[in-house]
Formats: C-alpha cells, sequence, structure tokens
C-alpha cells in the first residue's frame, strides 16, 4: 500500500502490512471489495452498539461513534442543522456526484486553484485536468482524484437523506476550495489564493485539514519560507478580516507545536530532497500555526472501555482543542476504529484502501454511488470543528470568528481529552438544544455581522 503523504499521515503499520497482503486495487475503479453497507452497519453495532448511542437515522449510524461522543445528535439538530451557513473545504476537491455531498454543494461557487504549472503536475505526479487556474467556470477541475477532500466535507455537512451517514451540520453548504491534487501536495500558493477567495464570497468557515507544501515549517530566517508564510499570513488575515472563521489540523506529525525540534519532511516538493532541520519557535506549521486559526488535534474512540488515550498518538499537540480523528485498532482492534465518512470509489485513496476489506473488512463500504472509507488524523478531526462552527453560526449569524471560537472553546468537555504539551486544549462538544435561541440572518441569506 502507498501511504498517502500530506493530506494522510497516520495509517498504522498494521494498516500497511495488511494492504501489503491484500490483492491490488481495481483497474476500473469500481469498489470491487466494498462490503454492502447494510454490513458495515451490523459490524458497527456489533462493536458499539453497546457503548455509543447511534447519532442519527441514516444507515450507517451506528459506525459514527465521532458523532456520538461530541453529541451530534438528535437534539443538537432540534437547535440547529447549519442552514444558511456556507463552509469552504481547502482541500483536494470534492466528488460532484456522491449522493452524500452533492445535495448540500454549492457548486456555482466551487472552484479549483491549482494551477496548471502545479509541481506535482509538471512531475507528472497529477492530472492537468486538476488545474482550474482560478477559473471557477471549470467545474470538472473540481472532482476529487484523491479521495480526501469528499471524506472530510461529508464530515462536515453530509445531508440526513437515508442515503449513509449524517454530517455535524447536515443542512450547511459546502463550498469546494481545491488546492490539492490527486498526489496529495497542496502548495502555499493555492491555499493562499483560496483564503482570498473565500474572504470575497461571503463563506463563513474555512475547514484546512493539510499542510501547504513544500514545507512543513517554515521559517523566519530563511528568505523564500519567509515570503510564503507572509503571504499565507497576508491571505488569511484578508479572509478573517471579511469574517471567515479558519479552522486547521494540527498535524499528524507527534510534534509539540509550542516546542518544536527538528523537521525531517522538508522541502518535500516532487524534485526535492528533504533535509533533516533544527527548528525553534521562529518556524511554524501553516496554516496549523496561523494567528487567528483554529487549530485541532486528534482523538479516537473517547469512553470505549479500555482505550484510554487522551490524545491519538500519531497526533501532534499544542492545538487549540481536540476532535475525533479516528485511531486505528486502539479501541476495539478493528479499523472502525477511524473516522467513517464519503469517498469516491474511483479516487486514489479508495482504490489503495479497498483490497484491504480481504482482511480488514469493512475499511471501504458502499452500495451503488454510496460509497465510504475509514480513515484516520487530525485531517479528520478538523472537519468536526468546522461543522460544529456551522452550528453556532446558524444559531448566531451575527457571531464574530472570534465570538464561534469563544463558544466552541466554552462548549468542549473540559477535562475530557488534556494536551500532553500542557495547553487548554479539550474535547469538542456541539451546542446542545438548551443553547441560545437563534437569531435569523439577512434575506440575502449573508450574515448578518458582515
Amino acid at each position: 500500500m502507498t501511504v498517502t503523504r500530506r493530506l494522510l499521515a497516520a495509517a498504522s503499520a498494521a494498516l500497511a502490512v495488511a494492504a501489503v497482503l491484500a490483492t491490488p486495487a481495481s483497474a476500473t475503479g469500481e469498489a470491487a471489495n466494498a462490503v454492502p453497507i447494510a454490513t458495515e452497519q451490523q459490524i458497527c453495532t456489533n462493536l458499539y452498539g453497546g457503548v455509543f448511542a447511534a447519532p442519527s437515522t441514516e444507515p450507517l449510524a451506528q459506525c459514527q461513534w465521532d458523532m456520538a461522543i461530541i453529541n451530534a445528535n438528535a437534539a443538537t439538530r432540534a437547535r440547529a442543522t447549519g442552514a444558511g451557513v456556507r463552509v469552504g473545504v481547502i482541500d483536494s476537491g470534492v466528488d460532484l456526484t456522491h449522493p452524500d455531498i452533492a445535495p448540500n454543494l454549492d457548486l456555482a461557487s466551487s472552484c479549483s486553484f491549482v494551477r496548471s504549472d502545479d509541481p506535482a503536475i509538471l512531475a507528472g505526479l497529477s492530472s492537468p485536468s486538476e488545474a482550474g487556474n482560478g477559473d471557477c467556470s471549470n467545474k470538472a477541475a473540481i472532482q476529487d482524484r484523491s479521495g480526501h477532500g469528499t471524506h472530510v466535507a461529508s464530515t462536515i455537512a453530509a445531508p440526513i437523506n437515508g442515503v449513509g451517514i449524517a454530517g455535524v451540520a447536515p443542512d450547511a453548504t459546502i463550498v469546494a476550495l481545491k488546492a490539492c491534487t490527486s498526489s496529495t501536495y497542496c502548495f502555499g500558493y493555492a491555499v493562499a489564493d483560496a483564503l482570498r477567495y473565500a474572504g470575497d464570497h461571503d463563506i463563513d468557515v474555512v475547514n484546512m485539514s493539510l499542510f501547504a507544501d513544500p514545507y512543513l515549517f517554515y521559517c523566519g530566517n530563511e528568505a523564500g519560507q519567509r515570503a510564503m508564510a507572509r503571504e499565507l499570513q497576508a491571505a488569511a488575515r484578508y479572509a478573517q478580516q471579511r469574517g471567515v472563521l479558519l479552522v486547521a489540523s494540527a498535524g499528524n506529525e507527534t510534534i509539540d507545536l509550542h516546542h518544536p525540534v527538528d523537521d525531517p519532511l522538508s522541502p518535500d516538493g516532487p524534485t526535492d530532497t528533504p533535509i533533516t532541520r533544527d527548528v525553534g519557535n521562529n518556524c511554524r506549521v501553516l496554516p496549523a500555526e496561523l494567528p487567528g486559526v483554529l487549530t485541532v488535534m486528534a482523538t479516537g474512540p473517547v469512553g470505549y472501555p479500555g482505550y484510554t488515550l487522551l490524545i491519538a498518538d500519531y497526533s501532534s499537540v499544542g492545538g487549540d482543542l481536540a476532535a475525533p480523528g479516528g485511531d486505528y485498532f486502539r479501541a476495539t482492534g478493528t479499523v472502525q476504529d477511524a473516522i467513517l465518512a464519503a469517498m469516491p470509489a474511483d479516487a486514489a485513496l479508495f482504490q489503495q484502501l479497498d483490497p484491504v476489506n480481504a482482511t480488514r473488512p469493512g475499511i471501504t463500504a458502499g452500495t451503488g454511488a454510496a460509497t465510504y472509507a475509514l480513515i484516520n488524523g487530525t485531517s479528520m478531526a478538523a472537519p468536526h470543528v468546522a461543522g460544529a462552527a456551522a452550528l453556532v453560526l446558524a444559531a448566531d449569524p451575527a457571531a464574530t470568528p472570534a465570538q464561534v471560537r469563544a463558544t466552541l472553546m466554552g462548549l468542549a468537555r473540559t477535562g475530557a481529552v488534556t494536551d500532553p504539551a500542557g495547553s487548554p486544549n479539550v474535547l469538542l462538544q456541539v451546542p446542545g438544544a438548551a443553547a441560545a435561541q437563534a437569531r435569523p440572518r439577512s434575506s440575502s441569506g449573508r450574515s448578518t455581522r458582515r
């Protein structure tokens, strides 16, 4: 198995071994080995049925232990569902036709910022068809060839439609802002362009489950890194000044963001040779450590008997909140300890995982066009926070990004999860039915805070 690099680290060694033993991926892009949705649900019922209440009536609800532990359930939806809130997903695009994506996708506003001269395309690692060059009329370029962006987007806002899963904010609107290619590179120029676009197009929340290539750490004493860091910071500030809340994954490198030591991954471009270098507090992981960004660490199935990890052992620490990111095999001994969400069957990541069903049943599941996969990482944790932010904004459209951040921090379950780095990180909880009454949005659909 070729482990996907930037967008999804932290696939366990056991999973990698299982993949090596499995049969090759389907050459036709089909879900050749995926278990039926009903089978997946039964597996999850056997594992979690006596521990976590199903958070919805969706066919795969019992697999969504992640929603159960943050209380993304009927009580929450009685208060707010995310309706009227626009969430930008800076990632690898989305599957334009997936039944748990298409109903809530604003295709007209979605756009690919990957350029034709993207290093991954020039190196032959990604198709030129992924390059939209910021021409938002090119909708085909938005299609997710990786699978990562679809997984993230459905965690945020998969609708309750009787198909598969329910997102944290099942009535929120998704705007796909493609900055990453199928090779999983997410170069800084595309991330910056997407952030500026978000500021200009009435987007309320942006999720960034990535780090901006070609560096893990951007250091102020290096001119080239300093220039890109300034560009990303300026783009983030531009979006924030226009009322956009920015959410990012902390990373899967087991780094203490408060006390970094070294960077063995950079530079990581297609033609680069990484050089291990010492880093200090003059170096930052971007976008996770941009000012004002809500940075998210990962947990596994907290509350499952015998699961004792407070933060998943792959997760970097020193962020702002912890949220479910999954933790293969660590609670039940199965892949179901990861996060189940939508993924197109012809995506690169799905095709890597699908053969693993021979030894790890249910790592992919599907019926017809509704296909899903179990993966873990801080990439999976961040969209839970982005979805929760959408719920806060649906109930209080006048809230500023700072107020939404404060609300989420205040609602979090203090003490349920602590960060080894010593910062006040706690487990995300979505706002429940007892929270404040919603204030109406303007007739234009724009948040009244803008």
